[in-house]
């Protein structure tokens, strides 16, 4: 069942993506004639147009991440679009997620010790990353990862958005099948 609640959050974020398209159509039509019945029936058409078309793309953009968190145990919720991400590895499960970091090739500036770490993780092919951390319980043996976006990566529309999220399940993938 779609979360209707985070297709709403994801329209309007998908709709800014798109919205140089209306606006230089729209500046176009008003520099090429005059106002009229049929520039504003056209205008008209035009964010109807892009309302669909955004829309497909939100469409889009959940099933991404529906792919995404397939396998994980994670939920796709609203909660997905929160800069701030967290997921739990149970006791004598926490070398695989440290494993999977460290060897991993979207991992970069890991620091730190033995209980704690401290890394930027790509969750895309690009150069936006987002800062995470490893901490392991010494008396459980249980590891904890939380992975924060930056403002740029929130500012950004649709997927990146969510950018904290597919990380979390990009570390969870490496944490589970090591």
């Amino acid at each position: 069942m779609v979360d209707r609640r985070l297709l709403w959050r994801l329209w309007p974020a998908t709709m800014s993506g798109f919205a140089p398209l209306p606006t230089t159509v729209g500046l176009s039509d008003v520099v090429d004639g005059d106002l009229s019945r049929s520039l504003a029936e056209d205008l008209a058409v035009t964010r109807l147009v892009w309302a669909v078309f955004s829309l497909l793309a939100a469409l889009y953009v959940y099933a991404a991440l529906l792919r995404r968190a397939r396998g994980t145990g994670i939920p796709v919720t609203v909660d997905v679009l929160r800069a701030t991400q967290e997921r739990a590895f149970p006791a004598g499960a926490a070398e695989r997620p440290r494993a999977g970091i460290a060897g991993s090739e979207r991992a970069y500036d890991v620091t730190g010790e033995t209980g704690a770490w401290d890394f930027q993780w790509r969750p895309f092919r690009g150069r936006h990353a987002v800062t995470g951390s490893l901490t392991v319980d010494r008396s459980s043996g249980a590891a904890r990862v939380l992975l924060r976006a930056d403002q740029g990566l929130m500012g950004m529309p649709g997927q990146r958005r969510a950018s904290a999220f597919v990380a979390v399940c990009q570390v969870t993938r490496l944490g589970e099948s090591e």
